[in-house]
């Protein structure tokens, strides 16, 4: 698998570009994290990911608060300003404020004026700016210290007229002279210049305690890189091992050491593509990490003394959360050999080995509810959902004649008939909707605009349906409508279909797995196909050719109330599958062989009676259920 993302950290790391557009910064706002956006940038991110006051910080992902007034409320970062000034030379700059264009000593952050000495006094004084931002101007000079920091007013609260000047032990807050004397009188208080100067040398020693970290990120992505290189060469050399030991044998040494070379290109990319998710996290937290520090040494290099005293325990906080969260990214690493005997004599199976996995533990999932919304009135079932693009999808209730098309928010975009009760719907790679109608016995396939010919009628029910990487359809096939309707000597089964409608091929009638009601169908990363059968109670796992591999009855699990009934399944990008149990109101999360991992969803989650699943390239898992309700999660791998 070809990695996406860069074996360097250093082009990644831009400090002074906003996080969202990657571009210079327009009217900067800065987070409590102290990540930076653009005000725009951040007001559309927060309209479109928000909800119920809250966000998730583009970089760090950190919860957010959004303030009372909107985004606008945040805190400008006036220190990118100062930053870009602190560096620049600007000799016998003039006054821009009075007659006498004296030379300016200052500059107004808000205003963009240059000032001298007299006019920054007035400036400061007046009410419509006292509380503007001055940086000052640069002279080249011989002085050691020039002056660099922001200089500001912060008012009282209480005493909108009086600068805080003061800060109270007792309180832990900044106070103003008439605060001092009256309510704090009897409160240790001290001298605001001096605790901003003690807070500034103890934020200096935690943020280059902070800066050492950034190295270790380095290491972990290369480490990442020399794993995915490790993997290459093991995959290399267990591919030759096998067809070594393949020659040995016949031909149905053959098909075994091709079905081990699959399993071997299954491992590799479900663990190359944890390699390049992990190398992104490394990426993203090192963004992050070098965002934070940056702004953070800005604030502590020009924020005024009392943002300095106030804000004290938040900087402390942030730097020691970053000195954590390196010790955290160590990539835990799959052990994958090959597993042969002694002689060549006895089974085929156990002459020619098998494939031995060690897997390191599963990533945490983090997971957030987005949206919650009814697809119409009519309380059925939700059958059938398919994403089709950025935070899209179609979804079908009630087996009807309609399909609606919704974004993750819950906003309905379009509504089609198809002209047939629909069971499934997939899209296929040129952006065509496929649908099955069972009742009908029909499979559907889009043309221009939305509108429907029949590709094939089938001599039994159609019902899941799933698209291979090879542009092969997939249809579960049942010879009773409902899967409660199932009897004993039914041959229910999946039949293969080109595009256009051709049959290919057919399998699940055979002595090695028989179906019962295969009711929905996903294709894995992997190229495994995963079949919910509903009837039997079981996920199961087959290779391209049909043949088992795994299977998932719900045992595994712990604290199930009732017996496990597969609804719908779904797989991501990373081969996790996501599996709607609708008797006991969870979705199960396996990895790509078919292994529990945990109840990602429960009843807990307000998640009743699912039965559609789907999850987009985005990360957004849909879960349709009774009552014709879609709740979307943002999936997040942490």
């Amino acid at each position: 698998m070809e990695s996406r993302e860069p074996s360097s950290l250093g082009p990644m790391i831009q400090p002074d570009a906003c996080g969202i557009c990657l571009g210079e910064y327009t009217r900067p706002k800065i987070l409590p994290c102290f990540h930076t956006f653009c005000f725009k940038c951040l007001e559309s991110y927060v309209d479109k990911t928000g909800r119920l006051g809250r966000f998730s910080c583009p970089l760090c992902l950190g919860d957010t608060l959004i303030p009372k007034g909107g985004v606008a409320r945040f805190q400008t970062n006036f220190y990118v300003k100062a930053d870009k000034l602190r560096s620049t030379y600007m000799p016998n700059v003039r006054c821009d404020v009075c007659e006498r264009h004296d030379v300016a000593d200052s500059r107004c952050l808000e205003c963009d004026q240059n000032m001298c000495p007299n006019c920054c006094k007035t400036h400061l004084k007046m009410t419509a700016s006292r509380d503007h931002h001055l940086i000052g101007l640069f002279v080249r000079d011989s002085t050691p210290n020039l002056r660099h920091r922001v200089l500001t007013r912060i008012y009282c609260d209480k005493h909108p007229g009086d600068e805080l000047t003061f800060y109270c032990r007792k309180c832990d807050m900044t106070i103003c002279l008439r605060c001092k004397v009256t309510s704090h009188e009897n409160h240790v208080s001290d001298d605001l210049q001096e605790v901003a100067r003690v807070t500034r040398e103890h934020l200096n020693t935690k943020l280059e305690g902070a800066k050492l970290h950034l190295p270790l990120f380095h290491e972990q992505l290369n480490d990442a890189n020399r794993y995915e290189e490790n993997m290459v060469q093991t995959k290399d050399r267990l591919v030759k091992t096998i067809n070594q030991r393949a020659t040995k044998l016949h031909d149905k040494v053959d098909k075994l050491a091709a079905t081990l070379i699959h399993d071997v290109d299954s491992e590799y990319n479900v663990e190359t593509a944890r390699i390049d998710s992990h190398r992104k996290k490394i990426t993203q937290a090192s963004k992050a990490l070098a965002g934070q520090i940056h702004a953070a040494n800005q604030a502590v290099m020009y924020g005024a003394d009392a943002e300095i005293a106030r804000n004290k325990d938040l900087l402390v906080q942030q730097m020691e959360n970053i000195t954590t969260t390196a010790e955290r990214l160590q990539l835990p690493k799959l052990t994958l050999e090959l597993s042969p005997s002694i002689t060549l004599e006895g089974k085929i199976e156990e002459s020619f080995g098998s494939l031995s996995t060690r897997r390191p533990p599963a990533v945490d999932i983090k997971i957030q509810e987005m949206a919650v919304f009814q697809v119409d009135d009519t309380f059925k079932v939700v059958s059938s959902i398919c994403p089709v693009g950025d935070g899209e999808a179609w979804v079908t209730s009630g087996w009807k004649p309609e399909i609606h098309l919704f974004n993750v928010y819950g906003t309905r975009l379009r509504t089609q008939s198809v002209g047939r009760n629909i069971d499934s719907i997939i899209q296929d790679k040129s952006k065509s909707l496929i649908v099955t109608c069972s009742d009908q016995r029909q499979i559907l396939r889009s043309h221009g605009n939305i509108d429907f010919s029949i590709i094939a009628t089938l001599g039994q029910h159609p019902r899941g349906i799933a698209l291979t990487e090879d542009n092969e359809l997939l249809v579960c096939t049942g010879q009773s409508l409902a899967f409660q309707d199932y009897k004993d000597g039914h041959k229910n089964k999946v039949l293969r279909y080109s595009v256009d409608g051709r049959m290919t091929g057919e399998f699940g009638d055979e002595d090695q797995w028989k179906f019962m009601y295969p009711l929905r169908i996903a294709v894995n990363m992997t190229g495994d196909i995963c079949i919910a059968d509903c009837q039997r109670r079981c996920v199961t796992i087959h290779r391209r050719d049909g043949t088992l591999k795994a299977k998932y009855t719900g045992a595994e699990t712990s604290g199930l109330k009732n017996s496990f009934e597969p609804r719908g399944l779904a797989c991501d990008s990373r081969g996790f599958i996501f599996v709607t149990d609708n008797a006991n109101d969870a979705i199960h999360l396996l990895d790509h062989s078919g292994k529990f991992i945990r109840l990602i969803l429960t009843s807990n989650d307000e998640v009743y009676g699912p039965y559609a699943t789907a999850i987009d390239s985005k990360g957004f898992l849909w879960v349709g259920a009774r009552d014709a309700t879609v709740k979307v999660f943002k999936v997040t791998y942490i």
